[in-house]
């Protein structure tokens, strides 16, 4: 049994389809399928149940991810705790963020505190950063909403207002502000189910009382503004992304009814024992981001026609 093995077996287990994993891990699906089965042999039972080209985890496969993912982690935390130990980690911060225009100065300022430490920055979904969090692959996430799982912890940051994106020769564009209930009979361009963005859209839907007509999924949020930005339907987008300035054919409109804010924090594994250097930007992070947006607050309740 081999390390890659294990990757790999966690990788198909998450998403439970042969394709998207080999997509996800950047190898042919003929090469994943042969590791899987070569795994399987080698502990003697089949982890799937394959019916057609859908898979499904059985008893024995989910009993082997919680003891895989867990011995993955283990290994991760060793490497860490040696390098540690011997001297030789470098002063690096891994770590996953959304598209929000505060990050660019909370990490530069940081960095003139702490000139040697390197970050190493990645926009990954949802699911796949959490996976390298709870392994140890990034230190920290900073991603809206809470993250469900009792190995992580997560600490607010800042409250965003959203606002509703629609192209510019919509009926729509012609206002400053809506009530969503307006857009009802819309086709809505949205984040992919699982996704925290998603979980604030299905907020905003929830409270405004209606079911949405999607159009398109996706986990690319700059893929779903271009979509709005070329005419396919409308969206949403949060104050602080930096993805309006790409839009040169939408109306961002203030949403007046219901009220439509989200939540960002930051996440990291409490169960894994992180570096002194990723503790102290844990922390510069934590209050700097409160800092940098505690003025935003007046800004509730006035229209806009832009993100300012």
């Amino acid at each position: 049994m081999q390390l890659t093995q294990l990757e790999y077996f966690l990788v198909v287990a998450r998403f439970e389809h042969m394709s998207k994993a080999a997509l996800e891990l950047e190898i042919s699906q003929s090469s994943l399928s042969k590791t899987i089965a070569r795994l399987e042999d080698d502990i003697g039972v089949p982890l799937f149940d394959r019916k057609g080209k859908s898979i499904r985890l059985n008893e024995y496969g989910r009993i082997f991810y919680e003891k895989a993912e867990k011995a993955l982690a283990d290994l991760q935390a060793a490497k860490l705790e040696i390098q540690e130990l011997a001297n030789i980690r470098e002063d690096s911060v891994t770590i996953n963020v959304m598209n929000s225009k505060l990050l660019p100065k909370l990490f530069f300022d940081f960095y003139k505190k702490r000139p040697n430490v390197k970050f190493h920055q990645y926009l990954l979904p949802d699911k796949l950063a959490q996976q390298k969090l709870i392994s140890g692959e990034i230190d920290l996430m900073i991603v809206i909403h809470p993250i469900v799982d009792r190995r992580i912890e997560w600490v607010p940051l800042f409250t965003e207002e959203v606002f509703l994106v629609v192209p510019r020769d919509h009926p729509l564009a012609a206002k400053e502000s809506v009530s969503l209930i307006e857009a009802k009979e819309e086709l809505f361009i949205l984040s992919e189910t699982g996704q925290s963005f998603r979980t604030t859209e299905n907020r905003i839907f929830e409270k405004a009382g209606f079911t949405p007509r999607i159009a398109f999924e996706g986990e690319d949020l700059s893929v779903i503004l271009q979509l709005v930005n070329e005419g396919k339907g409308i969206s949403f987008i949060f104050k602080n992304s930096f993805l309006d300035v790409y839009l040169d054919n939408v109306k961002i409109l203030k949403i007046s009814n219901p009220d439509c804010f989200q939540t960002v924090g930051i996440a990291w594994n409490k169960e894994r024992k992180s570096s002194f250097v990723v503790n102290s930007f844990r922390d510069f992070a934590i209050t700097f981001l409160k800092e940098e947006t505690i003025f935003n607050e007046e800004d509730r309740g006035n229209g806009v026609s832009r993100i300012t």
